[in-house]
């Protein structure tokens, strides 16, 4: 079983997969149901759907993963996300990847899903398998996929990166995208690129206590009310992870040791720019960004992570993601955050519903007890407090029985990400034994 999970997942790993670059891993999937003889579908956005039958006369189930992965890399690194397979490390039980992220999210549940499909011995219902794009950014796969294609009722899902723990709901989040205009005025200042990095990155859902430190909010803090003049922005990969890096190109005519002071990880550097923001223009845009504060939001439930900022041709935009239990205080905290801005435009990008799976749910039920039978613990019960599909599958399909497992990885969406093959075995051996008896 170990070596079989490990080479499907080094499979899996070949393959280039970023968010909006599925195409690849979509068709390898496509092959293996053809290699197969199995029900296929894919739809345009590479989203797929593979059916097997099964030998249990039993409600056919479902399991479901993401395709796509978070492309991190060290500053020394030529790895070419578009090209270049992840090169994986094996150390023991301990699997990394060589300067760059791992997409063990959710490479190890698309391996294991491989797995299944491949094995001839499989006992279990009939199955279908569900391949989703974009979930760590859009979560447009999961919006898009054709349902009306599903025979099934009951999901598994496998983006849970707790092998103890099962999901049983999810927060409510909103993600909105404002934007600046530019409006430069020329300026012979002298003109300086700042970087400011911090110590943490990964995910804002579950390592959302750091994001009260992120990059781009600790870069425009050390700004404030200091006689600048912004020229440009950039920080951070998309708006649901921690942003551990911001880079401020600024005009000033202060001596730039008074302004950074002895801040630590912040560097600067001298440039030439002709041209920057006004002085009125710097401090909105200042005054603006210091709104977005991340992490725990007072003690409503609210928590907020300001993961992207990026500057065009004609506006600077930032994307800022909220979250709560609570629908309702969601909604709250997210209209008085639009009733303080000024002069910026917001687009809603996104918005989803919490939920939390009926009290009588079969899966859940069945999943405790044979995960007490297996290990003789009981599993725990939690609330995903970062996005998982779950959440829209709930609202799209009527009367679905949904939960969400895994197996353990640390650090993930980071350079630093690993994972642990005994915990694909503890998972798949569950898997198999939960696909036996439900």
């Amino acid at each position: 079983m170990k070596e079989l999970l490990l080479k499907n997942f080094i499979r899996i790993s070949n393959i280039p997969r970023e968010s909006g670059n599925e195409k690849n891993i979509a068709d390898f999937f496509v092959n293996i149901a053809k290699c197969n003889n199995l029900y296929y579908y894919k739809d345009n956005n590479n989203n797929v759907l593979i059916k097997k039958s099964g030998i249990l006369n039993s409600s056919p189930i479902g399991i479901q993963a993401h395709l796509d992965m978070v492309c991190e890399k060290n500053n020394n690194s030529n790895h070419d996300f578009n090209k270049d397979p992840i090169e994986v490390i094996v150390n023991g039980d301990i699997v990394k990847a060589k300067d760059t992220s791992l997409g063990a999210d959710q490479g190890v549940g698309l391996a294991m899903m491989l797995t299944l499909i491949e094995d001839n011995e499989l006992i279990s219902p009939d199955i279908e398998f569900i391949f989703t794009v974009e979930e760590e950014t859009t979560f447009k796969g999961a919006i898009t996929f054709p349902y009306e294609l599903l025979t099934t009722k009951r999901i598994i899902n496998l983006d849970s990166c707790n092998d103890d723990v099962v999901y049983i709901g999810s927060e409510a989040d909103v993600t909105n995208e404002y934007s600046y205009n530019l409006n430069y005025i020329k300026n012979n200042l002298p003109s300086y690129k700042m970087e400011t990095t911090t110590l943490y990155g990964g995910n804002s859902g579950e390592y959302i206590k750091e994001s009260k430190n992120n990059a781009i909010y600790k870069a425009f803090e050390i700004l404030k009310n200091k006689n600048i003049q912004i020229i440009s922005v950039a920080g951070g990969k998309n708006e649901d992870d921690i942003a551990n890096k911001c880079i401020i190109e600024f005009s000033t005519s202060e001596n730039i040791d008074d302004i950074i002071l002895s801040e630590n990880n912040c560097t600067v550097t001298r440039i030439n720019k002709p041209y920057s923001l006004s002085i009125c223009d710097t401090k909105e845009l200042i005054n603006n960004i210091l709104l977005m504060e991340s992490g725990f939001i007072g003690s409503n439930g609210i928590s907020a992570n300001l993961g992207y900022i990026e500057t065009t041709n004609k506006e600077i935009n930032f994307y800022y993601l909220m979250r709560s239990k609570n629908d309702y205080e969601l909604d709250s905290f997210n209209k008085y955050i639009n009733s303080k801005i000024y002069n910026l435009k917001c687009e809603e990008m996104y918005k989803d519903k919490s939920f939390i799976i009926q009290k009588n749910s079969q899966l859940l039920k069945k999943y405790k007890e044979l995960y007490k039978e297996m290990f003789n613990k009981e599993v725990k019960e939690e609330i995903c407090t970062g996005g998982i599909e779950c959440t829209v599958i709930f609202n799209k399909i009527k009367d679905i029985d949904i939960i969400s497992i895994g197996s353990n990885v640390n650090f993930f969406h980071t350079t630093d990400e690993e994972t642990y093959i005994s915990s694909w075995i503890k998972i798949y051996k569950i898997l198999l034994m939960f696909l036996r008896n439900i």
